[in-house]
């Protein structure tokens, strides 16, 4: 019944907004898989803010292999070491989703000035009975239970879990919103170190012995050779 009446508060909130919403994201991976086990009537904005901050780490940590596990490897060891500015990552697309996101006030809660994911929120229920990792599941809810789902107690966890985290939509959904877009909701545009990232080029293959690999090797035709035969000509 609680759930029930949190989901139906959550509709209200989003019906009444998502017509701005609309207006201001271009949503570039609504055709995705999708991210959540459970809808919610701003599902689309949730499955656009996931995707979105994949792309931003991969392009801030491995642009050139593009590879999901080992970018939020980096990601999660840079904020365990206090290290992490979500500035230096974000582009303006996920700024965009989180001035969306920052509309619904309970998702969010403030304390002593530091904002984080609501843990009494609908979509940490959806994400504490969906992840696929039996482990990280149990301490998830655990700390959940005791309300001790913080920052300093789950990333240890997380942090030898990364290959379980890019291929699971709800451990995705957990820290694209506790550890991104909770440092996004009063940033501006100006202070994004790359707002726009564009994708680099293929480096280029170095040449060995004057040979320039980049180029494809011209092909020759083998000539027909014609042999004699050796019996023509003679009578027997």
């Amino acid at each position: 019944m609680k759930t029930t009446f949190k989901l139906l508060a959550l509709s209200i909130f989003v019906t009444f907004s998502s017509c701005n919403n609309s207006k201001t994201i271009d949503y570039k991976y609504s055709e995705s898989p999708k991210v959540l086990a459970c809808d919610f009537p701003n599902g689309d904005l949730l499955q656009e803010a996931v995707y979105a901050f994949e792309n931003d780490i991969i392009n801030s940590y491995d642009m050139q292999y593009r590879n999901a596990a080992k970018s939020y490897s980096n990601l999660i060891s840079t904020r365990l070491r206090g290290q992490l500015k979500v500035t230096d990552i974000a582009s303006e697309h996920s700024l965009k989703i989180a001035k969306a996101l920052k509309k619904d006030s309970n998702l969010w809660v403030t304390n002593n000035g530091v904002t984080s994911l609501n843990t009494s929120h609908p979509v940490v229920d959806c994400i504490a009975n969906n992840i696929k990792d039996k482990g990280i599941k149990t301490t998830y809810n655990a700390l959940l239970s005791t309300n001790s789902l913080k920052p300093n107690l789950i990333l240890p966890l997380l942090s030898g879990s990364t290959r379980f985290i890019q291929a699971d939509g709800s451990l995705k959904t957990y820290v694209a919103l506790e550890f991104f877009y909770s440092q996004l909701l009063n940033t501006t545009v100006e202070e994004l170190k790359n707002p726009n990232p564009q994708a680099q080029p293929e480096p280029a293959k170095p040449s060995v012995k004057g040979v320039d690999l980049n180029k494809t090797p011209k092909q020759e035709v083998p000539k027909k050779v014609t042999t004699r035969d050796s019996h023509a000509g003679h009578n027997h």
